[in-house]
């Protein structure tokens, strides 16, 4: 079934208009405050992002349960909006403020959580019974389409354009943002549930029963929803306690290397803009072919095992030069990750009810997520500088292990309870809620 362009398009835009401020406050944050604190002060950074987003979550948590998620989003982003418009006039007066550098760098972080929350959950909610990984794929690709637009831009700007004038950039594409908010359908999977019912007022309900388990299949709220949600929650445990020390790593080897401002924004930009140009052109030629095609073990697999073979060669060769390149290519892993582990990981949630589903994805987003993060930024402020790099290197080494396990478990779970075109059997008869 072809995904409505109703739906689709907004959803899409959506996804560029977020991720495009999320690139510009990304770059920005990390470029001043490692230029103007220094690489050492990035641990606090970190603590302090990681307990705001925990708080963000909780407060989003909160306001979903008693008002409508379209109220959240447009008032989420509205407070972003408001807030980069308070540090864009304190910044102009206060260059080098601690604090106010370190609340750039975690408002950044803050909407990368906020970011992958409502995506995730928009794109659930609306395509959650779709046969193909395609609405997923086109949806996600809105990211690296901003990545590469505010990439280069930034790229060739850097050491022409304020920081400042960035801030306010930030804040039009915020207002952009929020217009484009009252073009999603309000209930889109209500409006299909309402058909639904319609039409089984004339059909009689055997042939509803039929149709349904070949359209589609739904693990009951059962134990077995539970083992496959708390397998989801451990998987992106591993993923992010690994994942967040990579990012640290690469960023005291580059702040390091790159001392003024406009070196580490350009590169980071760069960096950013040219991956993002990667991951375009595998979404949109590979990408649902590979997804539909071998299904989501590929890259939840893939993802860890890439990582533990450039650890091992990092462990073995300390030239600096040669860990640039290492944590550069590390990073740039990423490239798999938005392009297939991401869509994929993100359809993975759809087998779960509704109610179960738009919970794990925020108990993982906005809760699980932060606090591996806060963990790791805890443990580094205490131990970095009393741990070598191979030191650092092995403890994320030892998390991939049970990351790949997780990652095999939960892409077969998965694939015996993903929906199957119709006409198509199951691959397997075996229910779930029997396990």
């Amino acid at each position: 079934m072809n995904p409505p362009r109703q739906v689709l398009l907004p959803l899409f835009g959506f996804t560029f208009l977020t991720s495009a401020t999320y690139s510009v406050a990304r770059a920005l944050g990390v470029s001043l405050f490692i230029a103007r604190m220094g690489s050492d002060a990035l641990p606090v950074a970190l603590v302090a992002s990681a307990v705001t987003v925990i708080a963000v979550s909780a407060i989003t948590h909160l306001v979903n349960q008693h008002f409508p998620a379209r109220f959240s989003v447009i008032g989420s982003w509205i407070g972003l909006a408001s807030i980069t418009a308070w540090l864009t006039a304190m910044i102009s007066v206060e260059h080098h403020s601690f604090f106010l550098l370190g609340a750039l760098y975690v408002l950044a972080e803050v909407r990368g959580c906020v970011n992958t929350i409502y995506a995730t959950t928009l794109a659930n909610n609306a395509f959650a019974s779709s046969t193909s990984k395609r609405p997923f794929v086109l949806i996600a690709a809105g990211a690296p389409i901003a990545g590469i637009v505010m990439g280069t831009v930034m790229g060739y700007e850097a050491s022409v354009i304020e920081d400042t004038t960035w801030l306010k950039i930030i804040i039009g594409l915020d207002v952009a943002t929020i217009i484009l908010l009252s073009w999603i359908p309000k209930t889109s999977t209500a409006k299909t549930m309402s058909t639904v019912e319609s039409r089984s007022r004339i059909k009689r309900s055997k042939q509803l029963v039929q149709k349904g388990i070949r359209s589609m299949k739904r693990i009951p709220a059962s134990p077995s929803a539970y083992r496959y949600r708390y397998g989801l929650v451990s998987l992106i445990a591993f993923n992010v306690f690994a994942v967040t020390m990579v990012d640290y790593q690469w960023k005291v080897i580059a702040g390091d290397h790159l001392i003024a401002e406009d070196e580490l924004l350009t590169y980071f930009a760069g960096f950013y803009a040219v991956n993002d140009i990667l991951i375009v052109l595998v979404q949109f030629t590979v990408a649902t072919k590979l997804l539909d095609r071998f299904g989501i073990g590929m890259p939840l697999c893939a993802y860890p095992l890439l990582l533990s073979i450039l650890g091992l060669i990092a462990l073995i060769n300390q030239s600096h030069s040669v860990l640039i390149l290492l944590f550069t290519l590390g990073q740039g892993l990423t490239v798999l990750k938005r392009s297939l582990y991401d869509p994929g990981l993100t359809s993975a949630y759809a087998i779960l009810p509704q109610n179960i589903r738009n919970e794990t994805i925020l108990l993982i987003k906005g809760v699980v997520k932060p606090l591996i993060e806060a963990a790791v930024a805890v443990g580094l402020l205490f131990l970095a500088s009393r741990m070598t790099t191979n030191q650092i290197t092995s403890t994320w080494l030892a998390a991939l292990i049970p990351w790949f396990l997780l990652s095999s478990w939960v892409s077969s779970t998965y694939e015996k309870w993903a929906p199957t075109q119709p006409g198509k059997e199951p691959t397997s008869e075996l229910k779930l809620s029997e396990q």
